[in-house]
């Protein structure tokens, strides 16, 4: 059993496992206890001990689990317990995400460019805060020009894992024909 199946990420307590026999048994009976889910131990939890013993005569062993705060957003994680040598002992608990997952903001090198500047505006799309996954950034784009004529493609930005920043490019197209300004709005 344990003392709680969720905790927050930033939670200051502990969580205590205990494991119990069913009946004391006549020698020390020694616990192998595994950790598996979508947390990954020593980074988002520590377990005080993965070999238990439970004395002779005793039926009840404990340890804790203390969770570890960081700055990531990674989402509700969960923790699996369980024993090598007793395979039907298996706990699951949650940890609680306490970062707000991060919002995304976009912008420019730059507002305009001359269709034959022979250059390219950087777009720089910035994460409020890091993630533990790559975060993709859809572009679109509209107005009055159209992308692969007036403009080449703009792609997706990809924010890398634990990274707040990525870019794509915005390039102009010089072509001999007169437009007029044209507009694109990404």
């Amino acid at each position: 059993t344990s003392s709680a199946s969720s905790i927050a990420e930033n939670s200051s307590s502990t969580i205590t496992l205990t494991f119990t026999l069913d009946k004391p048994s006549a020698g020390t009976t020694t616990l192998s206890v595994t950790t598996g889910g979508t947390a990954t131990a020593g980074t988002d939890y520590t377990i005080a001990s993965t070999s238990l013993a439970i004395a002779a005569g005793d039926t009840v062993v404990t340890t804790t689990i203390t969770m570890s705060d960081d700055s990531i957003y990674e989402g509700d994680e969960s923790i699996t317990i369980s024993t090598t040598n007793y395979p039907n002992v298996s706990k699951t608990i949650t940890i609680a995400e306490n970062e707000s997952a991060p919002t995304v903001s976009l912008t420019s090198s730059g507002s305009s460019i001359a269709e034959n500047a022979g250059s390219s505006l950087t777009l720089t799309a910035t994460l409020s805060g890091a993630s533990s996954e790559n975060v993709t950034v859809s572009i679109a784009t509209s107005g009055t020009s159209t992308e692969g004529t007036d403009y080449g493609t703009v792609s997706d930005i990809t924010i890398t894992a634990g990274q707040t920043t990525g870019t794509s490019t915005f390039t102009p197209t010089d072509d001999s024909v007169y437009e007029g300004d044209e507009t694109a709005i990404i």
